[in-house]
Parts: C-alpha cells; sequence; structure tokens
C-alpha cells in the first residue's frame, strides 16, 4: 500500500504569512539540526535589528497582504527585544507564533501574557514523551522545563502545538508521543522528517522511502483516531504537481537574521550548504516592494522546475524516487544545500556530535 502524505489532495498552504528568523544562535546543540553549525555556535551572535524587521512587516502586510508572522532561529526567545518584536506584531494588527525549544519560557511567560491576543500559538520542539528520550538530544533538565512550559500554557488557555522530527529513534513512540502530546493538552501536533544535512545524520536518522511510507501510515492512523489535529509538514513523499508547499504556492517567504528575504525557512541557513540562490534581495539596501517580485518568480520558477521534473519521470514510466518524490529534498537539491551527497570522499564531510 503506498502512503500518501496528510494533506496532498487538497493542500493546506495556511494564511499569507512572513517566517521570521530572529536570531542566528541557540542554547542547546541538536546534532540534527538543519541550521549551520557555524553561525549556530561559532559565529559572534546576531539579532534581527527592531526597527529593520518593523519596516519589512509593515511592507509585507501592504505588498504582501500577509496576515501572520511565524518567528523562528535559532531559538528567537533569545532576542533581547523579543517584547519589542512581539509589540510590533500587535501594532500593525497582524498575528504571529513561534517555535521554541521552551528552555527560557518562564522567562519570557509575562511578554507571552502582554500579547495574549497577538500570539496565536506557541510550538514546542519535543524530541520524546520521556526525560530519558528528550534530553538525550537537548541535555539534562530540557524535558522538564518543557513540562513546565506545557502547564503553563494549559492552565493560561495559551494554544500550543509540539513539533516533532520523525527519525529512526522516533519513529517507535510515534503514538506515545503523540498520546503523551493530547494529555498535557496541546492544541495539535505536527511531524518532520528529519533533513540531511550530513552522510551521518542521513544514514543513522534519515527514513528510507520505504520508512517513510511506514511511519507516515502510522501518523495518518493517530490522525484518525485522535482529536488532535496532526499533520506532517516537512519531508513527506508527495509525486503530485500541485505546489506542495505555501513557499511553492506564493504565499509565504523567509527573512533570515541578516535581514535577507529567501523563499523557505527550511532552506535558510542550511547546514553545509553550498551557495544562497534561495536568497532574492538585502533588505537591509533595498525596499520590500522592489524585492518581492524576485521572490514571487523564483517560487513559479521552482514550481515549474518540480512539475518539469515530475512529468519527465511520469513520461519515461519512471516513478519517482525519494530524492525527487520528496519537495523538501528536491529543493534541497536544486539550491545546491547538500553537496556532500555527491562527494565520495568523507573525510571532507563534518560529523556532528550527539548531545547525551
Amino acid at each position: 500500500m503506498e502512503s500518501l502524505p496528510l494533506k496532498i489532495a487538497t493542500p493546506e498552504y495556511g494564511p499569507r504569512r512572513l517566517t521570521v528568523e530572529l536570531t542566528n544562535i541557540c542554547n542547546l546543540h541538536c546534532s540534527y539540526c538543519l541550521r549551520d553549525e557555524d553561525a549556530l555556535y561559532h559565529q559572534p551572535a546576531n539579532f534581527l535589528p527592531v526597527d529593520l524587521f518593523a519596516r519589512v512587516i509593515k511592507d509585507a502586510r501592504e505588498f504582501m497582504n500577509i496576515e501572520q508572522v511565524m518567528f523562528t532561529g535559532g531559538e528567537p526567545t533569545l532576542h533581547p527585544g523579543f517584547g519589542k518584536i512581539l509589540a510590533v506584531v500587535a501594532a500593525e494588527k497582524l498575528k504571529c507564533s513561534f517555535v521554541t525549544n521552551g528552555w527560557h519560557f518562564d522567562r519570557i511567560w509575562p511578554l507571552i501574557l502582554e500579547h495574549r491576543e497577538t500570539i496565536t500559538h506557541v510550538s514546542f520542539s519535543l524530541d520524546g514523551a520521556t526525560a530519558e528520550s528528550h534530553d538525550r538530544w537537548r541535555g539534562e533538565g530540557s524535558f522538564a522545563r518543557l513540562v513546565r512550559a506545557f502547564s503553563r500554557c494549559w492552565a493560561r488557555q495559551v494554544p500550543f502545538n509540539a513539533k516533532v522530527g520523525i527519525r529512526r529513534d522516533t519513529v517507535p513512540q510515534l503514538e506515545q508521543i503523540t498520546l503523551f502530546v493530547a494529555r498535557m493538552g496541546a492544541a495539535g501536533i505536527s511531524f518532520a522528517h528529519i533533513m540531511p544535512t550530513s552522510t551521518d545524520i542521513a544514514e543513522l536518522s534519515a527514513l528510507t522511502l520505504e520508512e517513510r511510507a511506514d511511519a507516515e501510515r502510522e501518523i495518518a492512523m493517530l490522525r484518525r483516531i485522535l482529536k488532535l489535529r496532526i499533520s506532517i509538514d516537512v519531508g513527506y513523499y508527495n509525486p503530485y504537481p500541485t505546489a506542495p508547499c505555501s513557499a511553492l504556492a506564493g504565499i509565504s517567504g523567509n527573512l533570515n537574521y541578516r535581514g535577507e528575504l529567501s523563499l523557505c525557512c527550511n532552506l535558510s541557513g542550511f547546514r553545509g550548504a553550498n551557495g544562497e540562490e534561495d536568497v532574492v534581495a538585502d533588505l537591509k539596501r533595498e525596499e520590500f516592494q522592489r524585492a518581492l517580485p524576485r521572490l514571487q518568480d523564483l517560487a513559479a520558477t521552482q514550481a515549474e522546475n518540480r512539475v518539469r521534473m515530475l512529468e519527465g519521470l511520469a513520461a519515461a514510466g519512471t516513478k519517482a524516487d525519494l530524492a525527487n518524490g520528496s519537495p523538501c529534498l528536491f529543493c534541497l537539491d536544486s539550491f545546491g544545500k547538500t553537496p556532500w551527497s555527491a562527494v565520495a570522499n568523507a573525510s571532507t564531510e563534518r560529523s556532528l556530535p550527539v548531545l547525551q
């Protein structure tokens, strides 16, 4: 039986939005993270200037008609002006959400309550349903802080989601993790296949096409059983020509911590990437409205390239493999984000540590 993505027949792109990387740094060190190692831990900390963010968001609302802002990083709550950032969103009468590892949640909790009407939900990264499985990747004490954050949100009726990576170690726990999240009172859970950032990560954590099919069937079954919003957001197999995501549908974009406008947050600052062809403008030097047509053209061109590839395979009577059938992996390859995959000399690859 062939597995199909949960949102394949009628793609749900969500509201028009801009994803914003508030910083390049993170307080945790997850070996599977798709962000560039040097940017996260070896370069000086960089934070998106609040005044630049305010200008871009105002223009994005006017010229792109965005309705929401989604904050990522690094760890977005480390931005020293996080409260000011939320105030900008509120002033523009927009909504926002953010992804966090939960480590600093107690510190930012007053800001969340202050801007309760602006924040639609909080998404927490989760690596397991127990302290042992979660802290193996994120360090001792991470799970306890996360549970405390879940409880805070539930008690004050702040909607929250869990974001879970589909890896070899989490596949046996899919039901356990989903039940744990439901019992904690989450509004939903979104799964994402681990993006291949090195040969080690690809071999140790990423699933084959057949293994992904099994995992996606399990997630689809959980979705039928539980009264919980469940989705697969990244890396799924989708050999259909319809634009598979908001980026290729042209209704979203990404602003990185350097103030550059790019196509997708999953391509941005990708670990070990060769080039940044997904970046269309430096908004520190250029107005958003002048850069927007290039973003739209890039999205349309990439969507067309994907359709042409799929049509070529169909004409040859060839089924799309994982590299072509997964829209995310197709884009990673198209934009030169995984040069290591074509390099035979393993000594040139970077081995990433696993936090025990």
